[in-house]
């Protein structure tokens, strides 16, 4: 053996070394913050936190050693995207990749009451909800969803002129509300929902279309009221675009619904006629505020609806719709629906 050989087996010997030590000192600051301590600690990652955010939170509350070590991990695992913001219940036996497991499958901690708003609900159902379960004031509640300005401060996309109620943007979902809670802390929940899901692909796919936000919510909570079936959304998103271009009125019994106190079995030719803002058979385009809080898939479906002809469409028994492009043919497929509800209704018998 020369003497080089012998130098080069050195270097690689110590090269290995250097790895091996690295490795360690990078599994042991990954792993448990303290294998001894079973205490429950509950941590808060608001919505919109970044993976900067996440390993600050988790670094204070003493749940990880080295935030770097952390953050290293979470994009090799490829969750640096998944991570979802709610109350995680850990403690100090957790290593790093148990926390962010959690995180990525969003296993949130569940305490204090459950609320679970409905897609579609309007204000007024959601206010009813919240008093009913003794999370504080209507009258508190109807004040504040018409002043968005109150919000401004922490929501931007509320300053729009045309944005005059918070009807549209409490997002539908479940929430998890302490008996203690202000009004204003609620709707901020449910505003910081919203504004976690109207992401920034949907909020260029929006500056592309030149749309504002109150015309996007605005029309998808219609699209919300009218749709049943999923496949359905992008569909009727069309036949109201159609509509919009041609000067056509809007012609949704959901809108007029909206008009109304307490919602009614169905809507009458007389209903058609009343005077109200919300009467989308007499006024053309949009009403003044959304009709109701849209999930997310309406939402999408007003951003990405699908292109046809369509002007006008029915139900159908079996809850999807048949469309039409023409008055001709919608008058025969309301005639159909009316003779296939009527068949069902007598037991299968013409």
């Amino acid at each position: 053996m020369n003497l080089k050989d012998d130098k080069s087996k050195k270097i690689i010997v110590a090269v290995l070394l250097i790895i091996t030590i690295i490795m360690t000192i990078v599994i042991v600051q990954a792993g448990p913050y303290n294998n001894n301590n079973k205490s429950d600690i509950v941590v808060d990652i608001p919505t919109g936190s970044t993976v900067n955010n996440v390993a600050d939170i988790l670094k204070e509350n003493k749940l990880i050693k080295n935030e770097l070590i952390f953050k290293i991990y979470v994009k090799v695992s490829n969750n640096s995207s998944k991570l979802k913001s709610g109350k995680y219940l850990f403690n100090q036996t957790y290593s790093n990749n148990e926390i962010i497991k959690d995180l990525a499958k969003g296993k949130i901690y569940n305490e204090g009451i459950k609320i679970t708003v409905p897609e579609g609900s309007t204000s007024k159902e959601i206010i009813d909800l919240l008093v009913k379960n003794k999370l504080g004031s209507d009258k508190k509640y109807e004040e504040l969803i018409n002043n968005p300005k109150e919000f401004y401060g922490e929501f931007d996309f509320l300053k729009e002129d045309k944005i005059i109620s918070l009807e549209g943007f409490l997002y539908p979902s479940t929430y998890y509300f302490e008996e203690d809670e202000s009004e204003k802390d609620i709707l901020n929940d449910m505003l910081s929902a919203f504004k976690s899901q109207y992401n920034e692909k949907l909020q260029k796919k929006q500056k592309d279309l030149k749309m504002s936000l109150w015309e996007v919510v605005n029309l998808a909570s219609i699209v919300e009221k009218e749709a049943v079936l999923d496949e359905d959304r992008a569909i009727i998103a069309s036949v109201f675009y159609n509509r919009i271009d041609i000067g056509m009125p809007l012609q949704s019994d959901a809108t007029i619904q909206y008009a109304f106190k307490e919602r009614k079995k169905s809507i009458t030719y007389n209903d058609l006629k009343i005077d109200s803002p919300y009467n989308s058979y007499v006024k053309k385009g949009l009403p003044p505020t959304p009709i109701a809080n849209p999930g997310i898939k309406s939402v999408e479906a007003v951003l990405y609806p699908d292109k046809t002809d369509y002007l006008y469409f029915v139900a159908k028994i079996d809850g999807g719709n048949t469309y039409s492009k023409t008055y001709e043919e919608h008058v025969k497929n309301v005639e159909q629906y009316r003779i296939d509800r009527e068949e069902r209704n007598n037991g299968g018998t013409k």
